[in-house]
């Protein structure tokens, strides 16, 4: 079917909008501002060259688009905060647990009393019982290493190992003797340790330094340890004293002896 119109005074026939069967078989839509049938995959008219998207006016698309978009993020947004929300008010409030500290076995602090005292900087006590911890952990390897340099046979893997777990004690034990240093009465102490930490670190890498097939250089650095660590009895002596005048429990620390005033009485 044609329809004629008339444009200009001259007679012009202008076939009907066609619409193809199948979009992807190439049909056709309509013109939103002039009807001209315009073929799929056209962006502009060619009468009145308007661009088109999808059949639509491409300005109008645009805005339908870009409303869309706006809309997307709006809902995601108010989602994604709501569904926070519901997690914070779901997670249960953190419980605070107050542990009181036991008294350690050994301990010269009778229970009750402050472990202490006012004067004595927090940091730099704590340094002492580490301290002190540090020297307990010396003295049970440097038992095992006589032990080990005692055998038959000497033992490179072993001696090895108890080398290493000397020099991780003192390495850990020279982290946290600085604290002292807030501590006056602890200067002496705190050079002492210092000197000892450093120098059973440079024997124990000297040793490890060996071949393990080399059972006289393992025997040798052994034995410089066990010359090296003959004062560590004295060390800790010192350690217990100080951490007895001021009030100040140490791993350790030996049980003081009881006064004759505090001995029972022998029944009768």
């Amino acid at each position: 079917m044609a329809t004629r119109i008339r444009k200009e005074g001259l007679p012009i026939e202008r076939p009907s909008m066609l619409i193809g069967d199948n979009p992807s078989n190439g049909g056709y839509v309509s013109c939103p501002r002039c009807g001209r049938p315009v073929a799929d995959g056209v962006v502009r008219c060619a009468g009145c060259g308007m661009r088109i998207l999808m059949g639509v006016a491409a300005s109008r698309a645009l805005l339908f688009m870009t409303t869309g978009a706006v809309l997307g993020l709006l809902v995601g947004g108010l989602s994604v905060g709501w569904i926070m929300s519901l997690s914070r008010s779901a997670q249960p409030a953190p419980v605070v647990v107050i542990v009181q500290p036991s008294p350690s076995a050994g301990s010269s602090t009778p229970p009750g009393s402050s472990a202490i005292v006012s004067d004595v900087d927090p940091l730099a006590a704590s340094a002492l019982r580490q301290i002190a911890s540090t020297d307990a952990q010396l003295a049970g390897s440097l038992s095992t290493l006589k032990h080990e340099l005692k055998a038959k046979s000497i033992d490179t893997g072993a001696i090895s190992a108890t080398l290493r777990q000397m020099s991780a004690a003192a390495t850990y034990g020279s982290s946290v003797v600085g604290y002292l240093s807030a501590w006056p009465d602890a200067s002496a102490l705190q050079g002492e340790v210092g000197r000892l930490y450093a120098q059973v670190r440079a024997v124990a890498a000297n040793g490890l330094g060996a071949q393990l097939a080399s059972t006289s250089a393992y025997a040798a650095a052994g034995n410089q340890m066990v010359a090296l660590l003959a004062e560590l009895d004295a060390t800790r002596a010192a350690e217990f004293q100080l951490g007895a005048s001021s009030g100040i429990a140490l791993p350790g620390a030996p049980t003081p002896n009881p006064s004759p005033g505090d001995e029972p009485a022998p029944s009768s």
